[in-house]
């Protein structure tokens, strides 16, 4: 009997110890999130990747620490406007990214991270880059749609890619307004799996729906 209770007194200390760091990593996550939006000055995103990186390193088992890391360089490279510091954000991008698809292979949010590195990568020189990033980013984009039709971000993301494609090449508001209103759908009715879990997108795609004139 003596033993049996020693035996349950240290499963509630190790459970009790579980909870508080599962509980830390997740306030620290909470409010890393909430610095990151495309509307944040770059400091403000700056000091969010920082965190996320700080997190990263520490909870190495844990795999949105490592995806926030990613999309929020990209959002940074998407405020640069020099060509090399793009680059170099979208470098340290990728490097998260790729430990994200190791840990999260066949989850749709790796995919969607995939197609909007493509996407911010396109952006820099479109002319120059559409004949590696078009296919990759049509290709993420497909990937993620087949594995969850409900994620809002493929369709954020592909309304996007239309909205900025020059009518000649088949893009252009007409198109891309109705992708648009159908992402703004599916985010009425999403729910992220948890506060930590990727959650963006909603806000831009309806910056974009407002220009459709909805």
């Amino acid at each position: 009997m003596k033993k049996l209770l020693v035996s349950l007194v240290l499963l509630l200390a190790v459970v009790s110890t579980t909870s508080a760091q599962n509980d830390k990593y997740t306030k620290a996550m909470e409010s890393a999130i909430a610095r990151v939006k495309y509307t944040a000055p770059t400091p403000e995103l700056q000091q969010a990747a920082g965190q996320f990186e700080q997190i990263a390193s520490a909870e190495t088992a844990e795999w949105l620490s490592t995806y926030w890391a990613s999309y929020t360089y990209i959002l940074l490279a998407f405020k640069e406007s020099d060509v090399a510091r793009k680059d170099a954000m979208l470098d340290k991008a990728v490097d998260f990214y790729k430990k994200v698809a190791q840990q999260q292979p066949d989850n749709d949010e790796t995919m969607v991270l995939a197609a909007q590195l493509a996407a911010a990568r396109l952006s820099i020189d479109p002319e120059n880059r559409w004949q590696q990033y078009v296919p990759e980013f049509e290709e993420a984009i497909a990937k993620a749609k087949q594995k969850n039709p409900e994620n809002p971000r493929v369709y954020a993301l592909q309304g996007q890619s239309l909205f900025y494609t020059p009518e000649q090449y088949g893009g252009g508001k007409a198109v891309a307004c109705p992708v648009l209103k159908q992402a703004a759908e599916k985010f009425a009715t999403f729910k992220p799996a948890s506060t930590i879990h990727p959650s963006w997108g909603q806000d831009t795609n309806q910056y974009l729906l407002n220009q459709c004139g909805q």
